[in-house]
């Protein structure tokens, strides 16, 4: 007599197609933040050398994949199928700040580091850990502000970073002439085009990292006057 009350029971447990999506999705978010430790290793350990650049561009894109699985199978961050959603967006940040500082990290020890690199890059790091000082206890229960601008940010930061990452080899692909193994001459080849590619997006992600961070802290004060 008690089957049909246990059949209930588990039909009534199991998850709907949409739950189960936001379920995998959040797994998704959480492989991206496990990814990047490993991303910032390989940088550290080995780039610029090609293969492991090419290696580390493999799984920085792996890893900005994630982010718009997650978002095609459980939905966006706030969707009532997902149930860690907020840590989307804080896992978009984990990556693209944690890639930049082993990108410094390395190119302050071969002594390649300049300033076109280092101020957007320390800008759009230090704006991460502004913003999650300022808002903290909102960002764990919502996640970041969700706008055009912000996602636009987002994007580019993750193309400009992308694009840094991988120099080494794409670089070596446009200008079959230049001394691809040679760490002192990355930034110091005949046709940079890569390298200046990305540092211009990381300008532009930056320049908005600035606008979106103003529009954050002004609609905290606003809503705090109110």
């Amino acid at each position: 007599m008690s089957r049909p009350d246990n059949v209930t029971a588990q039909h009534s447990s199991s998850m709907s197609p949409k739950q189960a999506g936001g379920a995998f999705a959040d797994g998704l978010t959480f492989v991206r933040i496990l990814m990047t430790p490993v991303i910032m290793a390989v940088i550290i350990l080995a780039w610029p050398e090609t293969k492991m650049a090419v290696f580390a561009s493999i799984l920085f894109l792996v890893a900005a994949l994630t982010d718009i699985f997650d978002d095609y199978l459980g939905g966006a961050s706030r969707s009532v199928y997902r149930k860690y959603g907020w840590v989307d967006d804080i896992a978009d940040t984990v990556l693209i700040t944690g890639t930049l500082i082993a990108l410094i990290l390395v190119m302050v020890t071969k002594g390649l580091l300049i300033w076109t690199f280092a101020v957007p890059a320390c800008v759009l790091i230090l704006r991460e850990i502004a913003v999650g000082l300022f808002r903290g206890r909102e960002l764990r229960q919502f996640g970041w502000p969700d706008n055009k601008l912000s996602n636009a940010k987002v994007g580019m930061s993750v193309l400009a970073v992308c694009t840094l990452v991988a120099t080494p080899w794409l670089s070596q692909m446009a200008d079959m002439f230049r001394e691809a193994n040679d760490p002192s001459r990355l930034l110091n080849v005949g046709s940079p085009w890569v390298w200046l590619f990305g540092v211009i997006c990381l300008w532009i992600a930056a320049i908005l990292s600035i606008v979106t961070a103003f529009i954050i802290f002004r609609t905290k004060f606003t809503a705090n006057d109110a």
